[in-house]
């Protein structure tokens, strides 16, 4: 196959008539323009020019080589400049993953708001109830809620948000008064939202900054947000929820805080990306998107 540097060398002599006004044009030393010329000669098969050390003339296979030249530099440079774009206008397709649950419903809200904000940008989401690998996917990036500190890689992270977890029950889960201390909540039907191999005990902290731990008995390990949710709705037990995932029934009624002085440790968001190299405006677009979006959805 051809060189396209050639193709590039032969078009703009061909335009100039002379090695030397080519290689003033261009910034080539004029004998390494003959010497590819030359090259590409014998790689055709053909004289594509002929020329003294005055004259400069295309012949008939040279100037019908010259149309195809002409094309395909043109080409070439309308593909580099279409790669350039994506580097300097958010337009393109961005691949992004979550697992389910809250990062899922948190992105659900949110991306209807940043298709329309963008909409040269087409977004393709993949969930899964596992963390996503963005090398072996072929991920642009990916949003993750974690507990405890990510492991260390060579992928990029940025933290932009914490979620806050508070504790919810239906009205009708307790007979009497809801529990006013940790310690009457001890043994309660809990409905963890994470692992399923989870600790079945809650580490509360309340706003006095005083520490209690409610050992609870699991009556479902889940980590999706709306199962934890409607569970909850159907009373089934106290559930740990991302203050967003329960904001409305809140507010309507329809769930209650329970020990609302306590919390537990909040949830990171952070997102990865697989270098800092390459990133194209589509996705630094996404990327700043969520940064300044995540915050405000995640406020208790």
């Amino acid at each position: 196959m051809l060189d396209l540097n050639d193709l590039y060398y032969f078009s703009v002599i061909a335009e100039q008539r002379s090695f030397s006004a080519a290689a003033d044009r261009i910034g080539i030393p004029k004998g390494t323009l003959s010497k590819r010329f030359r090259a590409l000669e014998q790689s055709l098969g053909v004289r594509l020019a002929n020329r003294t050390t005055r004259t400069f003339s295309l012949t008939e296979a040279g100037a019908d080589f010259h149309e195809h030249a002409v094309r395909m530099v043109r080409a070439a440079c309308s593909a580099e400049e279409a790669a350039q774009a994506r580097l300097s206008t958010p337009v393109g397709r961005v691949r992004l993953g979550c697992a389910s649950g809250f990062t899922r419903l948190a992105l659900e809200d949110l991306l209807p708001e940043f298709l329309h904000q963008y909409p040269k940008i087409d977004l393709e989401l993949l969930t899964s109830g596992r963390d996503a690998d963005l090398v072996q996917e072929g991920l642009d990036l990916a949003l993750r809620a974690h507990s405890s500190p990510l492991q260390s890689s060579s992928l990029i992270a940025r933290q932009i948000a914490s979620v806050q977890l508070v504790l919810v029950a239906s009205p009708n889960l307790f007979t009497t008064s809801a529990p006013a201390t940790p310690e009457e909540l001890d043994g309660v039907a809990g409905l963890p939202n994470g692992r399923p191999d989870a600790s079945s005990t809650w580490h509360l902290q309340s706003t006095e900054r005083r520490s209690a731990s409610v050992a609870f008995h699991p009556r479902l390990s889940c980590n999706d947000s709306r199962t934890v949710r409607v569970c909850a709705l159907a009373g089934l037990g106290v559930a740990a929820l991302p203050a967003p995932a329960c904001r409305d029934d809140l507010a309507a009624g329809r769930l209650i805080r329970v020990l609302p002085d306590w919390h537990i440790a909040p949830d990171s968001l952070t997102i990865l990306l697989p270098s800092r190299q390459g990133t194209t405006q589509a996705v630094r677009a996404m990327v700043d998107f969520l940064a300044q979006a995540l915050p405000n959805y995640v406020q208790a």
